[in-house]
């Protein structure tokens, strides 16, 4: 497997003329009506129920996103990746903060059960993090708590460069920085699993072609999966278990692609950060590695880092005891 196949695969790094004159009335009267009428719709809706437990849809940024309230206590948002496996897998793992939080779960664009844009070059990490600032003003919420996870953990941190006084606290999870190039990392890790019985049938089927279709995908997904774990043969099966829905090829294609066109930037800017934040990693994540935790960690001021050993890319489900534990300590304070 390659560094890149590799970071492509479960995307930490997996990732993405002139206005013309209205000449009739007519036109100009339907424009305005379309833009408004849902505007005065949403109006409407107290932040309230928004916010009741249960399924909700909400229209932001010309996406119908889907997202679930479960749990109660303080307001913790759950930052799914987006490139395709939707937040079925977070649903799943991280009930066990429903007894100490109100989790707020969402379906990243064109994953789950949340809409395809209409521009398929609207797909960078940079229009997620600005969908997560579209459902915070939806929400009715003047500030939030994030814990996102691998690719969500570096949309969770590009809101927090990019909106710094809407975050109260961040939770980077595994988390993966959107312009670091880690490949030099990646393939050092890999490099000391290659002879590893359990990681060597892995390795040698991520170089094969990219899957074309949703059951290529989720094929894929499950032959290198034990890469991202310490002790695959008890937690692999796991994981599988938290996601059983098929994810998105299309997502997996157009979201590198729409990045790699993106001018958003994280390495350099990550002391924008004001939250209080708690970066957890697992000691034997190939792909999100404790490097990558140490950098993020280094740039924000104020930061904590916990690694977790004899654990990978799911420390909720290699070391739920720990795990669970520094989460609620943090956010609940």
């Amino acid at each position: 497997m390659t560094p890149r196949n590799a970071a492509r695969t479960f995307h930490c790094t997996f990732k993405r003329n002139g206005a013309s004159a209205v000449k009739s009335a007519g036109f100009a009267l339907c424009t305005l009506l379309f833009f408004l009428v849902p505007f005065s719709q949403a109006q409407s809706a107290k932040p309230g129920a928004r916010l009741a437990k249960g399924e909700h849809s909400a229209n932001v940024n010309g996406v119908k996103f889907w997202y679930a309230v479960r749990g109660a206590g303080p307001l913790l948002i759950v930052q799914a990746p987006g490139w395709g496996i939707g937040s079925e897998y977070l649903q799943n793992g991280l009930v066990p903060l429903e007894a100490h939080f109100t989790l707020v779960f969402y379906d990243t664009r064109g994953s789950g059960r949340s809409s395809r844009p209409a521009d398929e070059t609207k797909m960078s990490t940079s229009d997620m993090v600005d969908d997560l600032e579209g459902l915070r003003k939806y929400w009715g919420l003047r500030r939030i708590s994030v814990l996102g996870h691998s690719h969500g953990g570096a949309i969770a941190l590009g809101y927090a460069i990019r909106y710094p006084k809407r975050v109260r606290k961040l939770i980077l999870v595994d988390s993966n920085i959107i312009d670091f190039d880690a490949s030099p990392i990646i393939a050092q890790e890999l490099a000391t699993r290659r002879n590893d019985p359990r990681f060597k049938d892995a390795i040698a089927h991520g170089d094969g072609p990219a899957p074309a279709t949703d059951q290529e995908f989720e094929a894929h997904l499950r032959r290198i999966g034990p890469l991202y774990f310490y002790d695959p043969v008890a937690n692999l099966p796991k994981l599988l278990k938290m996601a059983p829905s098929l994810p998105s090829a299309w997502v997996n294609r157009s979201n590198p692609a729409a990045d790699a066109k993106s001018t958003l930037k994280e390495d350099g800017a990550m002391n924008a950060v004001k939250a209080p934040t708690l970066i957890l990693v697992g000691r034997n994540d190939f792909i999100c590695s404790p490097p990558i935790a140490e950098r993020i960690h280094a740039a924000i001021q104020k930061s904590t880092l916990v690694v977790f050993e004899k654990c990978g890319h799911f420390p909720w489900i290699e070391d739920p005891r720990e795990f669970f534990g520094d989460v609620t300590r943090f956010a609940g304070k």
